[in-house]
Parts: C-alpha cells; structure tokens; sequence
C-alpha cells in the first residue's frame, strides 16, 4: 500500500493545453443565416410589393405610402374595378404619379368614382385613367397625339400640381416656341410618350416580382432618381424657372397654348395645390399663374384648394397623406380621389 502511495507522488502529471475549438464552418454557417433572413424578408415582402407582368396588363403593389395593389392595361389606361361599356362615351384623366395612384386601390380612384357617378345619374360612359410618375408640362404637350389617337374621348381632364411648370423640360420631353407654335421634342431618339414600357423576358418578370428587388428599384425612382434630376436641373440654368419674375409667366404661357394646341376644345385641367389647411392661406404661385393664364386663353380651369379646405374644416379629413405617411403630405388619399371625382362631375354635370 506504501508504495503505491509513493508512486503515486512520483508520478509526474502531464501538462494539459486547452483544446482549441476550430471554427472551420463559421463562413457557412454565416451564409446560411443571411440566406434565411433574406427569405424571411421576400416571405413578409412579396404580398405587400412587387410588380407582376403578363400579357394583359400588370399588378404593382406598394406600401410606401398607405397599402395597395395598383392593375394597369397593357396600353397603360388603370383598372377602375368597373365594368367598362363597349363602345359608350368615354372621358379621358391623364396626369402624374397622382394619377397614377400607386397608393389607392382600383375601386377608389378618381376614374373609378367619377365613372360611378356618371352611371349612377344615368350616364352610361366610361372613364379612362392614364397617369405615369415624374410627368409634367412638356410632357403632356408630346403625349397629346398618342393620347388623341388611341384613347378617343369626349371631355380630357389634364390634373396637374406645381411641378408642372418649373422647366421647358421634362421626363420624356422638352419644348420650344418656333413661329407662334409650341413644339414639343423627345429628349432622346425615338422617345416614347406616355408610361415606360415595361422589359420583358422570363428572367426579368421573376426579378420584378420579388418584393425585395422591386422595393429597391422603386426606392430608387422614388427618392435618388429625383434627386439627380433635380441636380441635372439646376445646372440648367437656362432652363430654370425663378420663384419670381417674368419667366414664371412666360413659360406657364407656353405650357397653356401648347395644351390648347395640342388637345383643343376637350381640354379641362384641373390645379391640385398641396393640402392647405385653412382658407386664409394664399393660392401658390404656379396656381394664381395656371388660373390667370387659363383665363387669358380660354382655356376651363378650375382649382381642387375649396373642396380640400372645406373637407378639412368642416369633415375634418385631409386629402393627402396616408396612415403611414406625415399628415398631409404626400399623394391624394382615397378621399382625395374622391373629392377629385366630384369636381369632374359637377363640371361636367354643369356643362
């Protein structure tokens, strides 16, 4: 027993290292991860954006501003949730990105409560909805042949803001005055009016539908791309128009008679001030300028400012803005599209 006790003290124990964990998989586990999470995401994503494209036309949803899926025509003209009437009367709504209306479901756009309104007073005619982002004065000057010849109408009502009226350029176009006459130019060869077409291929629609990639390239539309031309207009200074002065009423000259040229007797345009919220707040300059140039040519006009303040001050609801938005900024609401609808119908109803 003894000696096993002193071999046990002679014993020399042997010197224990740390075992050193190898992480050999870190990168795939890492990659892994992020490939769930960019799962996860197109998972809560794709309901909510995305654009989808066939033959007939095509879906877009958004949430950047209130929630809503937005479906087009192929030829460009929005889906009123309406039965359209085969060969009835039809008035045509061209305008921007409120016209547009990403942000407003189809059943509550201004085409579609203005075409409710006519059929439920016995007239039984269509309304056609065309709006692209980004479009403004020149722009609907160069449209005006397209627009003519594929959408015949009777009444055209043209809606239009204060970025209508700040360049001779546009998105897609630029105009000049030669000899009386205003003439409108494609800013690139073989420019095409009207809504950008849309790329097609397997691979392309697929990349579209993803909410992921689409909410990018939006983001990019919608928040850098106005950004950079912004930038690319101020370096135009020949080209700017000044808050003040006689070139405001020179080029909002030009943008009327170009109109009136363009679309004759069936144009009827419509100012769209941003929300003001009370009645002792002063018409926007480009407004005062639109409604006293209008005057001057004969051109009807009319202004959407006392329907939105009445419906503020009496209703209290405001016409732009979204739950997810600041008060009162942004795109018209669904009540704006409504308020916009009433006032085509009572021109109309006056006329």
């Amino acid at each position: 027993m003894a000696q096993l006790v002193v071999a046990e003290e002679n014993r020399v124990h042997a010197f224990r290292t740390p075992k050193v964990h190898k992480r050999r998989h870190a990168w795939f586990w890492f990659l892994c991860g992020a490939c769930i999470a960019v799962f996860a995401a197109e998972l809560l994503l794709h309901p909510i954006s995305g654009k989808y494209e066939t033959s007939s036309g095509m879906e877009i949803s958004s949430f950047r501003e209130g929630q809503a899926s937005a479906h087009f025509l192929s030829n460009g003209l929005r889906v009123t949730a309406n039965p359209q009437i085969p060969g009835a009367p039809a008035i045509l709504i061209i305008g921007d990105s409120h016209v547009e209306a990403f942000q407003v479901p189809d059943g509550e756009t201004m085409g579609s409560d203005l075409e409710r309104d006519l059929r439920a007073s016995g007239k039984q005619w269509n309304v056609w909805q065309y709006g692209w982002s980004g479009a403004d004065g020149a722009d609907y000057i160069f449209a005006a042949p397209m627009f003519l010849e594929k959408f015949p109408s009777s009444y055209i009502f043209l809606t239009m803001n204060d970025g209508d009226f700040r360049t001779k350029s546009g998105e897609q176009a630029r105009i000049s005055d030669r000899d009386g006459t205003v003439v409108a130019e494609g800013l690139v060869p073989n420019a095409i009016p009207g809504r950008e077409r849309s790329y097609g291929g397997h691979l392309a629609r697929k990349m579209k539908e993803s909410g992921l990639i689409y909410n990018g390239v939006l983001r990019f539309q919608t928040d850098v791309k106005p950004l950079l031309r912004h930038e690319r207009i101020a370096n135009a200074q020949e080209d700017a128009l000044p808050r003040e002065g006689s070139s405001n009423a020179e080029l909002m000259e030009m943008i009327v008679r170009g109109l009136k040229q363009q679309y004759g007797d069936k144009l009827h345009i419509v100012y769209t001030p941003a929300q003001p919220f009370s009645d002792t707040e002063p018409l926007e300059p480009a407004e005062s300028l639109l409604l006293a140039e209008c005057q001057a040519q004969h051109v009807p006009c009319r202004s959407l400012r006392d329907r939105m303040i009445h419906e503020l001050t009496v209703n209290h609801r405001l016409s732009r803005g979204f739950s997810d938005t600041e008060p009162g900024k942004g795109h018209l609401n669904a009540r704006g599209h409504q308020l916009m609808a009433n006032e085509l119908f009572d021109w109309l109803r006056s006329n």
